[in-house]
Order: C-alpha cells, then structure tokens, then sequence
C-alpha cells in the first residue's frame, strides 16, 4: 500500500459511502502517512447530483480540519477538492484556489451537467477534453491532473488520435511541471470491459502511459476512494500498476502537492 493519497472522497458527494472520520480511521489502519481529501468540487450553477452542493461546503471544510486535529498525531490530512474547469465558474474556482490547500483537476465533463468526457466516441471530443485541461493548467487552477484518461471511458478503440491525446496531455503536463494520474478508481474497480479491438480497463490506458513515460511526466497514483474499506485492500491498485507493467514511469511516491499548490496560488 502506498502512504500518501490525495484522492478521497466524502458521501456528500452523492456517490460515495462513509463518514469523514471512517476515512481518516480506515487510511490510519491502511498505513498510509497523508491523507488528502478532494471531495468533488460545488458549482453555482450545477444542477447534477454528484458532486457535493454548494450549501454543503462549509460543512465540509470544518469537518476536515476536526479532523486533522483530532488525528494529527496518527496521520497528516489536508484538505482540497477535485475540480473540473468550466471558465463561466471561474470566480469559484479561484476560490477553492485560495482556501483549500490544493486542487486536483478531474474534468469529467467538457460542460457543466453534460457527460461528454464518459461518452467521448469521436476524436473532436478529444481535441475538447485536452484543450480544457491546457486552459486550466495554464491558469494555475490546478495541482495535477486526475484519471487524465477518463475521455477514454466509452471510446471504442485504441487508435491514432488516442496516441494524438496522450502525446498533447503529456506535453501539457511537461510544460507546466503537472503531474498525471495513475488512477485506482471506478476504470479498474469495476473490471475490465469490452471494446471494439479488444478487453481493457476503462482507465488507466496503456497507451496513455506509453506516451508518458516517452516524456518523464511525473507521475502520482490516486486511489480515488468513495469507500474506507478501499483503504484496506490493494486489489485496484494491482491493477492500475498492471496497466503500466513494464514501462520506466516516473511515479512521485512523496510528492509535496502542497508546497507545490503554494506556489501556483501566488500566480492566481
């Protein structure tokens, strides 16, 4: 098991299950050091019902930082959100920015309440999806970019405009120092699916990560838990670390995302 994990999730979500402190408990009895919370971040115009609402967010930050008292003497939490770059939020964005001690950047949708990212068939969305990851980045928005092939939920083959998306996301992540995502997630957790040139994860793509390896992009692996007792057992992680068997990755075990947000907030 690792010992850092910036990827965690809270029931406010709508998609995840658990207290707050059922996490920090279960993390605490997984071994793990830091604890990072990145709760799926509120919109003010967001009618979807999974990410937290807007009403809930004080809640949330108080919650966390209970708990980092309570516990800082078993493990060291933090409190952040996973945010998705819509430029009309943008004074929102640079909110969170500000009072959060980090961002991680999971576009999930290339518009408010649409789900384009998990139905991408066609290489125009994918030209949309790196776009909004380059604009955020350049922004500063953000302090690595998750599960960076999520578009590839429902794309039905691994061809060259696939390629073409990792060697763009692999230079975006170059060209700001960003940090990808090596994501342990729903794409492994529910098995392999498949599709039309045969079975593979919805993410993490080999492919993907052939391209960033060829760059040395830094690399974070996200646990992505909607579920403390995910803490407890390796079985997803496997197999994300099956996906890029072989390659020379350039994986950050003890990353300081912090002092790294610290400094892209002084650009905002």
């Amino acid at each position: 098991m690792i010992k850092t994990n910036w990827h965690t999730h809270t029931s406010r979500c709508g998609h995840a299950v658990g207290t707050d402190e059922e996490y920090v408990l279960a993390a605490i009895q997984g071994g793990l050091k830091t604890l990072g919370f990145s709760d799926h971040a509120a919109y003010e115009q967001s009618r979807r019902t999974d990410r937290m609402d807007l009403a809930q967010f004080p809640d949330y930050m108080a919650s966390i930082s209970a708990l980092k008292e309570k516990y800082k003497d078993q493990i060291t939490l933090y409190l952040g959100t996973e945010i998705e770059y819509y430029p009309y939020e943008m004074d929102l964005l640079k909110e969170y920015r500000q009072k959060l001690d980090y961002c991680i950047l999971g576009q999930h949708s290339l518009d408010l309440d649409d789900d384009r990212s998990y139905n991408a068939t066609s290489p125009d969305l994918l030209n949309i999806y790196t776009d909004r990851l380059n604009e955020c980045c350049s922004l500063d928005l953000c302090d690595y970019i998750c599960h960076p092939d999520v578009i590839l939920w429902s794309y039905p083959r691994m061809d060259g405009s696939v390629r073409e998306a990792a060697e763009r996301i692999a230079a975006i992540s170059k060209k700001y120092n960003m940090p990808l995502e090596l994501n342990t997630g729903s794409g492994v957790h529910h098995g392999m699916r498949q599709y039309e040139d045969g079975m593979r994860y919805a993410y993490p793509t080999r492919i993907f990560f052939e391209e960033f390896a060829k760059a040395d992009c830094p690399i974070i692996i996200g646990l992505d838990v909607h579920d403390p007792k995910l803490f407890l057992n390796d079985t997803d992680l496997n197999r994300a670390m099956s996906v890029i068997e072989g390659l020379d990755c350039h994986i950050l075990y003890d990353y300081d995302l912090v002092s790294a947000a610290k400094e892209r907030k002084k650009n905002i």
